[in-house]
């Protein structure tokens, strides 16, 4: 038998070793989180004390292309959207599985990785051709980009609706076909052996986070599977115009559409400001050539009167059919202007009614994109470039602009949202079968609007059988105007030198860190804030200006952000 003593040097070896290595791997962690450390703060430094970007090389007069680029470089709400749809494994709805052929060869894939590049700090002047990106987008359009035309704005409508075009199909749902026996199979039997199958559709309306909501689940086997998340094109925005008969004092179902663009009409003169832009396109404009649908069934209803009095009993086959379509129209005009009356010509009045119209935003987009129309067209063929020089400002504020919840559809003359003739309780608040209808109306839906004798706006639903309408299936809609501002901060501005013909494009975007973030001081640091600087972009050279060289700058698109 050994002694106990015999064992204390092995464990004082032991123990020596394992202090040893212990020691050895704290000071390694504590080495690696020094060097860690140091790492972040010399990146966030180059990140601060970065001099340059990347610039653009133009190699074919590509100068409309690499303004574009640089423009959308600076908008955070874009570079958001884009790595939503190139890295689907942020959405947990997402199935888990490495991007697909379609994603690295989008133009989304393509943009993302071009204007991540040029956000990145740079020690000293570099430039790039972003020929991926050029080579996805004319993949896309089927065609090569055209580099005579030269147009900025059309170069942005090209690569918007390829991004919306993308955004549909990668979203796609895909409907499970009744004929696949393997999803059959999975859907009577299930992971749990559960022949429980369920869908439903569930919505809610009037919460106080949101207007509307409404979602699908589908329980397989008593589990929720979410449905997928779409990421929207920050450019898309809803507009709602209304028309108007001076006349009857009819007004036609509130139409919506979507945009990505706004185009103002710059006025001939040597200067306006984008103000004066903005009220031009919202402004009540009369029209002396839209034929009013109340009218026109008035018209006919007045003839088909006058030709049954005259045949009398000559022709009683003739005489029943008119009998039918006066009672059509009779019950058009009380109930649905708008039915498709099939089969029964309309008679055109013989006095053309006097009309208006007015577009207004009713749901204006994260990023907006103001094109400012500068083409003079002459009578005889010229083309010239209107020089007025637009003011803008940092700041807008769309409020003026953007419907408020009161939808006027009882004097033609004065705008879509123009506040009610009587004061409406600050308690009003709009109701459940108002956000019905307004969800309605952006599906696409079509009513008809009568008035039922109080306030507001009395609404019916068209059937489509026998073009009856479905009386009070949403009451009347009586909304409080909302007293908000809507304000938008300029992020780029793209300027052209030159003639119609030919010129020159350069961007001014706002100077960002590169996570998108604006350059400021330190915490507790009492020093004010920095001036707002910008980048003025010129294909390769690149530098940097003050925010009143831009504001002086002759602009021909304006890029804001929703600033919330």
């Amino acid at each position: 038998m050994s002694s106990p003593n015999y064992h204390l040097p092995t464990i004082a070896a032991v123990a020596g070793i394992a202090l040893a290595a212990s020691s050895y791997v704290m000071s390694s962690n504590s080495y690696e989180t020094k060097r860690r450390r140091r790492r972040v703060k010399s990146k966030i430094q180059r990140e601060r004390d970065g001099q340059f970007i990347l610039g653009l090389v133009n190699t074919q007069n590509y100068c409309f292309v690499n303004s574009v680029l640089q423009a959308f470089a600076t908008l955070a709400t874009l570079r958001s959207y884009l790595a939503e749809r190139v890295d689907e494994q942020g959405d947990e709805s997402a199935p888990s599985v490495p991007q697909n052929e379609f994603i690295l060869q989008s133009v989304a894939c393509a943009l993302y990785a071009t204007i991540e590049m040029l956000n990145r700090p740079l020690p000293r002047p570099k430039s790039i051709a972003p020929t991926d990106f050029l080579t996805a987008l004319e993949r896309k359009s089927g065609g090569t980009i055209n580099r005579d035309q030269q147009d900025a704005h059309e170069l942005f409508q090209i690569i918007s609706s390829a991004l919306t075009s993308e955004e549909e199909i990668q979203y796609r749902e895909n409907a499970t076909s009744l004929l696949d026996a393997t999803a059959i199979r999975g859907f009577t039997i299930g992971e749990n052996d559960s022949n429980d199958f369920e869908t439903s559709s569930v919505s809610s309306f009037g919460t106080s986070a949101s207007m509307w909501s409404s979602f699908s689940v589908c329980t397989v086997g008593g589990n929720l599977r979410p449905r997928r998340r779409s990421p929207k094109n920050p450019f898309t925005g809803l507009a709602a115009s209304k028309i108007s008969c001076m006349k009857c004092g009819y007004t036609a179902p509130i139409r919506h559409h979507t945009f990505d663009n706004i185009s103002l009409t710059v006025p001939q003169q040597s200067s306006c400001t984008l103000d004066n832009c903005l009220k031009t396109y919202t402004k009540v404009d009369f029209l002396n050539d839209f034929q009013c649908r109340k009218c026109t069934l008035v018209a006919t209803l007045e003839a088909l009167t006058k030709e049954i009095e005259s045949i009398q009993a000559k022709d009683e086959e003739r005489a029943s059919v008119l009998k039918i379509n006066i009672g059509r129209l009779k019950d058009a005009l009380q109930s649905n202007i708008e039915a498709s009356l099939y089969g029964l010509p309309l008679v055109t009045p013989k006095e053309t009614p006097r009309t208006t119209k007015q577009t207004m935003f009713a749901n204006p987009p994260k990023s907006l994109c103001l094109h400012l129309s500068r083409s003079i067209y002459h009578p005889s063929g010229i083309i010239q470039k209107n020089n007025c020089q637009v003011e803008f400002s940092e700041y807008i504020d769309l409020a003026a602009y953007t419907t408020n919840g009161y939808m006027n559809t009882t004097d033609p003359s004065a705008s879509l949202s123009s506040p009610p003739p009587t004061p409406v309780l600050p308690h009003t608040r709009t109701s459940r079968t108002s956000l019905v209808y307004l969800r309605n109306m952006t599906n696409g839906h079509r009513f008809t609007h009568h008035h039922s004798g109080g306030d507001g706006l009395g609404v019916a639903l068209m059937s489509n059988k026998d073009d009856r309408t479905v009386q009070n299936a949403l009451p009347s809609l009586s909304v409080a105007p909302v007293a908000r501002t809507i304000m938008y901060r300029l992020c780029a501005v793209i300027v052209h030198y030159g003639n119609h013909n030919s010129g020159h494009f350069v961007t001014y975007r706002r100077k960002k860190l590169p996570t998108g973030h604006e350059v400021r001081s330190p915490l507790n640091d009492l020093k004010p804030k920095p001036p707002t600087k910008f980048w003025k972009c010129s294909d390769e050279v690149i530098e940097e200006v003050d925010l009143d060289t831009v504001l002086k700058s002759e602009a021909y698109m304006l890029f804001y952000e929703r600033d919330v």
